[in-house]
């Protein structure tokens, strides 16, 4: 009978143990919860932090190669420039030896850059590429000049 009488405080216990269990479970879930939350509050952080760098870089490297490239249209006029005035030059000397490869070449490659067509936008690049590649005469001779040796 001992054992019958402790019954009801057994129950008592077990009820109590039971909303002891419930409340653990409930502060569980809210902990759960808010580690969920924080966890995409963070994620958002860093995603919108590397957003943002992401942007500055790309505008960096943009400005960067838009100044590269501006220095590259400026350095390519240059030398557009300084053949255009070493052909002047040599168009202004007295005794000018018509005969000479280089002058040949320099008379030529004029010629076609005031074509104003194709062959002169290919002559311009070769002239500020430095290409080592021969010029031809406005006769058509393979000549020992290059854009790259003589003119500039």
């Amino acid at each position: 009978m001992v054992q019958y009488q402790k019954v009801p405080g057994l129950t008592a216990s077990r009820t109590q143990i039971e909303q002891t269990i419930t409340q653990y479970k409930k502060f569980d879930q809210d902990y759960i919860t808010s580690l969920a939350a924080e966890k995409a509050k963070f994620e958002k952080s860093i995603t919108e932090r590397n957003a943002k760098e992401l942007e500055e870089t790309v505008a960096a490297v943009k400005a960067e190669a838009a100044a590269n490239l501006e220095k590259d249209r400026r350095d390519s006029l240059l030398i557009i420039s300084q053949f255009l005035r070493l052909a002047a030059i040599r168009r202004g000397e007295e005794d000018v030896e018509d005969h000479l490869d280089e002058n040949k070449a320099l008379e030529s490659t004029l010629t076609l850059v005031y074509e104003g067509n194709g062959k002169a936008v290919d002559i311009m690049s070769k002239l500020i590429q430095g290409s080592g590649d021969l010029v031809v005469s406005n006769l058509d001779e393979t000549l020992t000049t290059t854009c790259k040796t003589s003119f500039i």
